[in-house]
């Protein structure tokens, strides 16, 4: 169900190495990007209660990463690793996030144009839209409920190519 790639070689290691880190710091792995041309890690945390991290958490994270940075020979010498808040605008890409956003508005890229029988009950504005601002009332397995210009429909996690919070349209 998840939006996240497959993780293999050093960015699995780098992945397992970042969930111990930032639980043995008291905080929560939004989401990890290991881009491997420029070596660049970037951690995205939050505090379990705020949902969010300040600056002071961002770097405490990154100094508990200092003793593995110097002692693991795996870790690519010039590595660079970058911490922050997943941020307001925060892409979902996994069940938890979509469950932490529920009641929340976002905004979908779909794969593919809506189906017509949902196109069918919306304004003629959204036949050929791929980019949406829904409500997002309920997470299944498979598929999420949202509600667009009033009308409530589903859309299988399969049918989304990006997710995220769209905190311009908080009620």
């Amino acid at each position: 169900m998840d939006l996240v790639k497959i993780r293999t070689g050093v960015e699995l290691k780098l992945y397992e190495l970042t969930q111990e880190i930032v639980k043995e710091q008291g905080y929560e792995l939004y989401d990890m990007e290991y881009i491997s041309g420029s070596s660049t890690l970037r951690v995205f945390i939050m505090d379990p209660e705020t949902k969010t991290a300040v600056i002071e958490d961002c770097i405490k994270v990154d100094r508990a990463f200092n003793p593995y940075c110097e002692t693991e020979a795996w870790i690519p010498d010039d590595f660079v690793l970058e911490v922050s808040s997943p941020g307001v605008y925060r892409s979902l890409k996994t069940q938890k996030h979509f469950l932490d956003a529920k009641d929340d508005y976002v905004l979908l890229t779909l794969k593919a144009n809506l189906k017509d029988e949902v196109v069918n009950e919306l304004p003629k504005k959204y036949k050929k839209e791929k980019k949406i601002r829904v409500l997002l009332k309920n997470i299944e397995l498979d598929k999420i409920s949202v509600n667009l210009d009033g009308v409530d429909f589903k859309l299988g996690f399969d049918e989304i190519k990006k997710a995220s919070l769209d905190p311009d349209l908080r009620g």
